[in-house]
């Protein structure tokens, strides 16, 4: 077996709002309007890295689906 170089790209992943969503079901009755998404977000761990995010622009969580998003640790 040959051995590849080390690619550190390899180690990085995209995560998106979508990517999350299923996880946490609750997200999807709240009106984003009212509330922060990325307040939300950050009680479970994770924050939206887009720098188009405005918080409060849309109410529904699908409509935040293609921001994305990075695992707090």
């Amino acid at each position: 077996m040959a051995k590849k170089p080390f690619n550190p790209d390899d180690f990085f992943s995209v995560k998106t709002v979508k990517d999350i969503a299923p996880k946490f079901e609750q997200l999807h009755n709240l009106n984003f309007q009212e509330i922060s998404l990325n307040d939300e977000l950050v009680k479970l761990n994770y924050e939206i890295t887009s720098s188009e995010y405005k918080d409060k622009s849309f109410k529904t969580l699908e409509e935040y689906y293609e921001f994305e998003v990075d695992e707090i640790v």
